[in-house]
């Protein structure tokens, strides 16, 4: 069994810039074909055509194409050599690290050529970044709550506004209760205004009507026909126990 594995431990390292590449998976494969060939000072290796489309499992055709898109992002160099009158294998120069972008040149207005400042890079691309913003930068996009003011007052057009909303209110005596009681309270709010407007909409929940209802003016129990009744009947009994001072006749 253990003479049927294989045993060739060799590899070839690909970068992970030319993986990320927009290269075919067959450019890939040629790259790490190319690495196990190449020199590990130099980076340089010059199989045959043949020898990479063997192994790739591929056309002559196909090979020169993977080449080409690698040639075309930098991840390999490709010269010819000749000897004499005849050529021999391209020799192929590997690149781990991937070529810098050079920004484009634009024209000023005085029509001198100028580069662009780069873009930083990071060095993986795939990473967000976990830095902090500055406190001023979070003071400026964040509202924070604070305690409301001694001297706050609303402003003419919220107070027309809470007027016209509210007219049972008094705005002038509830902006008063208001300060006092949340100074006292310690309260703090990111929007004192909307603060003030859900005060004023509670203050009209608990407001006591001012419409004056009429109540029926009841008389006494015993002005009312038939409502003692039933002590004359005990009075007529002779029982005189809910009979009072001159009712009746009674003494």
């Amino acid at each position: 069994m253990q003479d049927n594995l294989n045993t060739d431990l060799r590899f070839s390292i690909i970068p992970e810039w030319v993986l990320d590449a927009k290269v075919s998976d067959r450019a890939i494969r040629i790259y790490s074909i190319l690495a196990r060939y190449a020199d590990n000072e130099t980076l340089q290796a010059f199989p045959s055509r043949d020898t990479l489309a063997k192994r790739a499992q591929c056309n002559l055709k196909a090979v020169t194409k993977a080449i080409d898109e690698l040639v075309s992002i930098g991840a390999v160099i490709k010269e010819h050599r000749k000897q004499g009158d005849s050529y021999q294998s391209n020799l192929y120069t590997l690149r781990r690290v991937g070529p810098i972008q050079t920004p484009p040149r634009v024209k000023s207005d005085m029509g001198v050529g100028s580069n662009l400042t780069p873009p930083r890079v990071s060095d993986d691309p795939l990473t967000i970044t976990t830095q902090l913003e500055p406190d001023n930068y979070i003071d400026s996009k964040i509202k924070r709550a604070q305690a409301v003011p001694e001297n706050w007052q609303p402003s003419d057009t919220f107070r027309a506004e809470c007027e016209q909303k509210w007219p049972t209110l008094i705005i002038a005596n509830e902006v008063e209760a208001f300060i006092d009681f949340h100074i006292a309270k310690g309260s703090e709010f990111k929007d004192v205004q909307r603060a003030f407007r859900t005060w004023c909409r509670n203050a009209t929940k608990w407001e006591k009507p001012r419409t004056v209802i009429h109540k029926q003016e009841v008389k006494p129990a015993a002005d009312i026909p038939g409502a003692r009744a039933w002590v004359r009947a005990l009075h007529d009994q002779g029982e005189h126990w809910e009979c009072r001072d001159g009712e009746f006749g009674c003494k």
